[in-house]
């Protein structure tokens, strides 16, 4: 899962080890959240997404979302797919901002599992 690296006006993503992925704000080169990945027969799983709490609101999320998209989408991914907890109905409204479809049936401890087609 290498090549996931992507940079944005604001923020970038750089691939680390075992699927994780670090966001980081370009202004100031902090990093300010973690993606987690898992590679599932050309579909890439979003196992974790956090923006750190001091960081939320001012975009991060949306635009490492984006280029978690179009990264996946020139890796040759077919696919994305993420869930959304049953305690957190803003991770739901936030999947469908960034294109993703909800699935039917119920996803991991009672959420929604939510996907995108990328090719």
């Amino acid at each position: 899962m290498t090549g996931l690296g992507a940079r944005g006006d604001r923020f970038e993503l750089l691939p680390g080890e075992a699927g994780a992925v670090a966001v980081r704000r370009l202004a100031d080169m902090a990093n300010v959240g973690a993606i987690a990945l898992e590679d599932d027969a050309g579909v890439l799983t979003v196992r974790r997404f956090c923006i750190d709490t001091s960081h939320r609101s001012y975009g991060a999320g949306s635009e490492a979302a984006w280029l978690l998209v179009h990264a996946a989408r020139d890796a040759g991914y077919s696919g994305l797919r993420a869930w959304a907890p049953p305690s957190r109905g803003l991770a739901a409204y936030f999947w469908i901002r960034m294109g993703f479809r909800p699935r039917h049936g119920e996803g991991p401890e009672g959420g929604i599992w939510f996907e995108r087609d990328l090719k």
